[in-house]
């Protein structure tokens, strides 16, 4: 009898350890090494997808396209903190924003001199998660439109050319109390 169940045992793991010939994949999914060992190419996976795939490792695909930010610079999300201890003016944020963008500020004109002049004010030491081009938006201000020249990556202002109303701000109107007879 044990010699039975030995034998049992030993039919059963041989069929265990057969392996399985591989699947061949559609041609639109072909393998492919790269020099690198750890890299596979896979082709597209849908027919709307035109940009191939990586491999990376045994569970990880990644995608060779372009991610909107690197395709608009402008797009990419910031978070900065302005060192306060510089007593920064608003050309010195701007600088600083632009700092490792692959954009430069415009050359300064007389006009836009006065916004560069101007103190950062407290609320702008902070900003962020915002993008890249709203938050030069922000430190210019509402009376500033940004202008981009794609060709240089420069970052220009002009001064807006409609009026801004300025709106007096007054103060709120005194409680009267009034007498209950």
């Amino acid at each position: 009898m044990d010699r039975r169940l030995v034998s049992v045992c030993l039919l059963g793991l041989l069929t265990a350890c057969t392996t399985q010939s591989p699947k061949s994949f559609p041609p639109s999914m072909a393998i492919s090494s790269t020099p690198s060992s750890q890299l596979q190419t896979l082709g597209p996976m849908a027919e709307d997808n035109l940009q191939p795939e990586l491999r990376y490792g045994r569970y990880t695909l990644v995608s060779t396209a372009p991610t909107p930010e690197q395709r608009d610079l402008l797009a990419q999300i910031i978070e900065v903190s302005t060192p306060s201890n510089l007593n920064p003016t608003v050309q010195d944020a701007l600088q600083y924003v632009l700092q490792r963008s692959g954009y430069s500020l415009c050359p300064v004109t007389p006009s836009v001199k006065i916004l560069f002049a101007r103190p950062l004010p407290a609320a702008h030491y902070r900003l962020g998660p915002i993008t890249l081009h709203d938050a030069l938006q922000v430190l210019a201000g509402p009376a500033w439109q940004l202008t981009v020249d794609e060709v240089s990556r420069s970052i220009c202002f002009e001064q807006q050319k409609t009026a801004i109303a300025i709106s007096p701000v007054m103060p709120a109107p005194a409680l009267q109390s009034q007498a209950r007879p």
